[in-house]
């Protein structure tokens, strides 16, 4: 084995998730591919899959199973899911042949045991990585059976057929993490408060054994599919809050680990961050910083997510996205980052734009504007320039009957060709092609196959700006109006619905170096 560490490393240009799966288990035989709970006609695999199509498109989801395994190999082709059959006893090489064949640079390692996967951890997990230098990522902290890991191939295939031993060949990236002074692992802390951290020994959601098939087939039984595929930790936590016995069967079943040395990172300071609820505020506040808490570690930052202000001195800085919310502690001790903040505390502390605005429009630099990983690399699209299926993508956000409407009216005026809309309420006309909402990743395939962008002052517009697709914006209040009369002022235009539009690309350009920039300036802090 040789030192890659301080080797600098190429950006990754290709990641699979590799989902490890056999019906041969001894302790519990086609435990994948039966029917749970008994009687449905989902599996675990079913559960696994619908979870991982949020976060990567089927093209980039592949199941890696036993030679000679012809069942499990029939399940995947009849329900079209890509597979790939290697060494039954060697499932270390069976990634490494795999990885050639789909020429991955990079690997999501799953298996078929889980079928609660956290797609949001999973997803940041994912975007960080394919921007970081590290060979090896994970987020700790998380319910057993929620969680994966991702590493390069080249540490993979950095492990010479003389050192190899017998447990490297069932536990594929265990020689990585057996060897922090040889890789550099980056371990994240899960997108959890202290308190619901600490409820973490109450949750067992994998299927190893007979009693944890029971148990998780009596949760598939309270919830149907459709609702528990959008169950992640946070939902778990409340769940388990309310029926708490519900999730006890099956914490005597023995787990094996590992007695592994921690990760070889230097901690410059521990970071607090404090952000806006997103039942009350939108997902916008949680999506962005949750992305820039998840790059926190990769820079040798140790984040905590909070619920309240922390005490001074508790966090060498505390990041604050929470619109303008009163701080309700004096800092001193603590360097305090406020991000889009419009209210009187941002005289006092540093204060950091994200988005252009009346107030600070001549002054803004469009680069600060994020914009996440997975717009910017190609490493988990199915198509980098897909061909032109819509005329206009519209984003309603959770408009009411009326105002979708009108936004139908303007679309059918405005497009003699397919048009989509995603949010609002569903469409009196088959003329809109429409979903109440998309997973990430369908968002972005849709996006990207779309000629024009019709939105709202927000996040989803300068995304569509980005990728180059001319757009216009509507009003959703008097605060979106003067937003968009700023960006008027720079040819993108703002249309109330009641006639024909021009689409722009305006004359400013939307940077990819937005997280780069925010992290160097906490650096600085």
């Amino acid at each position: 084995m040789s030192g890659i560490h301080s080797t600098l490393k190429p950006k990754v240009r290709s990641l699979f998730a590799f989902i490890q799966a056999r019906t041969g288990s001894t302790r519990f035989p086609k435990k994948v591919i039966r029917p749970i709970p008994p009687g449905s006609d989902k599996t675990i695999l079913d559960h696994i899959h619908s979870r991982v199509l949020k976060i990567l498109p089927n093209s980039r989801i592949v199941y890696l199973i036993p030679e000679g395994d012809s069942e499990l190999e029939s399940f995947l082709v009849k329900n079209g899911m890509l597979h790939f059959s290697g060494p039954l006893e060697d499932v270390r090489q069976r990634y490494i042949l795999a990885s050639a064949k789909f020429e991955a640079d990079a690997i999501l390692r799953l298996t078929g045991d889980n079928p609660f996967y956290d797609t949001t951890h999973l997803d940041l997990l994912i975007q960080t990585f394919i921007e970081s230098d590290s060979d090896l990522a994970y987020f700790q902290g998380l319910p057993l059976g929620t969680g994966g890991e991702v590493f390069r191939t080249s540490a993979l295939l950095n492990l010479s057929g003389s050192q190899q031993e017998e447990r490297h060949k069932e536990h594929v990236s265990i020689h990585i993490k057996e060897n922090p002074n040889l890789y550099k692992i980056t371990a994240i802390p899960s997108i959890l408060t202290k308190e619901e951290g600490s409820r973490l020994s109450n949750f067992r959601l994998t299927v190893d054994t007979p009693e944890d098939f029971e148990t998780i087939s009596d949760l598939l039984t309270q919830r149907s599919f459709e609702s528990i595929c959008n169950f992640n930790t946070k939902e778990f936590l409340e769940w388990e809050n309310e029926s708490p016995s519900l999730f006890r069967k099956n914490l005597d079943v023995p787990q094996v680990r590992f007695n592994l040395p921690s990760p070889n990172e230097k901690i410059k300071g521990k970071i607090g961050v404090l952000v806006a609820p997103a039942k009350e505020f939108g997902s916008g506040h949680f999506s962005r910083t949750s992305l820039l808490y998840s790059f926190l570690p990769y820079r040798g930052w140790e984040p905590e997510w909070l619920s309240t202000f922390p005490k001074d001195g508790e966090y060498d800085i505390l990041l604050i996205d929470y619109r303008d919310v009163k701080i309700q502690v004096p800092y001193q001790r603590t360097k305090v980052l406020l991000l889009d903040h419009f209210g009187e505390e941002k005289k006092k502390y540093d204060l950091w734009d994200l988005l252009p605005h009346p107030q600070n429009d001549r002054i803004f630099n469009w680069e600060q504007i994020l914009i996440p990983p997975n717009l910017i690399s190609s490493a988990t699209i199915e198509e980098k320039n897909p061909l032109k299926e819509y005329e206009i993508f519209c984003y309603a956000g959770n408009l009411g009957k009326e105002e979708s409407e009108n936004l139908d009216r303007f679309l059918i005026q405005n497009s003699s060709q397919k048009r989509i809309r995603i949010g609002g309420t569903p469409p009196k006309t088959n003329e809109i092609e429409y979903f109440p909402r998309l997973s990430r990743v369908q968002y972005l395939q849709t996006l990207r196959s779309s000629e024009k962008f019709l939105g709202y002052f927000g996040q989803s517009l300068f995304e569509a700006l980005f990728l180059k697709i001319p757009s216009a914006t509507f009003s959703i209040s008097p605060i979106h109006t003067e937003l968009s009369y700023v960006l008027e002022k720079y040819n993108i235009p703002f249309t109330d619905l009641s006639r024909k539009t021009d689409f722009s690309l305006g004359t400013k350009t939307v940077g990819e170096n937005g997280y780069k920039l925010l992290l160097e300036k906490i650096d600085s802090l």
